[in-house]
């Protein structure tokens, strides 16, 4: 036991030591671009590792973790098992994911108590744009795929429109919270914070990642844990089978859901054009919104020239 405890040290040591290498700084800053996504109810990490160029690999890392793997992690044989989750990767891409939860959890819970309307105006922009990067990423589009976009925004319009779905406050509830949202999280297309809006448990768990409140963290983390096991390999298999498909379909629940973030409502289920009553703020949220399209296509961009 001591042994294998000294060889994973020793392992993470040289992973750590690897991090000071550009490339890997480089997918820790990508990682903080992904878990900035995902502690916003609007672009999910996926999309950004879609946008960045690191999918793929991504999904080859999580599903790297299975009977074989946990074999050699049994046996002692901790190199074997870095090399099959890709743990030079998948340790700096976690770290920047981590700090960027750590970091932006309490401001983005200021913003949308105080200032709602440009913060959202924000996420309506990230999404937006977003979904037509996607659309834009599809190799050889197919008309036979491409119309899989219109059930897509007419799920996502009717999902968008729900106040929330009916939904238990316990640790029950929060432990498949979290099995929803990480899926939602890997996937290209859907936010995870999103699912956790629509559930009605978002505020409870960036109150909870704010506030450090471990017992609700941990259990949460839990469920994503077996969610992210158990459905990236269905994720992979759809992803591999019927990647333009889904793709269409995921973007068209993109646009549908801007619903569910329109800046300005009279109410919880009622939405307004922005100059249809006179505010403040106006002009500034709109800026936000132009702000938001403009940091996804820069985002974008420097994937394609990171990547090449």
């Amino acid at each position: 036991m001591v042994n294998t405890i000294m060889a994973f040290y020793v392992v993470y040591l040289q992973g750590f030591h690897r991090m000071t290498n550009s490339n890997s700084l480089l997918i820790a800053a990508k990682g903080v671009a992904m878990g900035a996504a995902d502690v916003v109810p609007g672009v999910s990490g996926g999309t950004i590792a879609l946008l960045t160029g690191i999918y793929q690999r991504l999904i080859n890392a999580i599903t790297g973790v299975n009977l074989q793997s946990l074999k050699k992690l049994l046996k002692g044989d901790i190199k074997g098992f870095w090399q099959a989750i890709d743990g030079g990767f998948i340790l700096p891409l976690l770290i920047g994911i981590g700090s960027a939860f750590a970091l932006l959890a309490h401001p983005i819970k200021y913003a949308i108590a105080n200032h709602p309307i440009p913060t959202w105006s924000f996420f309506f922009g990230l999404i937006i744009a977003s979904a037509i990067l996607i659309i834009q990423h599809i190799p050889e589009k197919r008309l036979y795929s491409a119309v899989l976009i219109i059930p897509g925004i007419i799920v996502g319009y009717w999902i968008g429109s729900m106040t929330s779905i009916p939904f238990p406050s316990s640790q029950s509830a929060v432990f498949i919270a979290g099995m929803l949202a990480i899926c939602a999280m890997i996937l290209p297309g859907i936010s995870g914070s999103f699912i956790l809006v629509l559930l009605g448990m978002y505020h409870t768990l960036i109150t909870a990642v704010a506030e450090r409140n471990f017992s609700v963290l941990l259990v949460f983390m839990a469920g994503a844990v077996l969610g992210l096991l158990v459905f990236s390999r269905i994720i992979k298999w759809t992803l591999d089978n019927f990647y333009q498909a889904t793709l269409f379909f995921l973007s068209g629940l993109m646009l549908g859901s801007l619903v569910k973030v329109w800046p300005w409502k009279l109410n919880e289920m009622s939405n307004i054009m922005p100059f249809s009553h006179a505010h403040p703020q106006t002009m500034f949220a709109i800026g936000m919104m132009l702000l938001a399209i403009i940091l996804v296509f820069v985002t974008d961009k420097l994937g394609r020239k990171y990547t090449k």
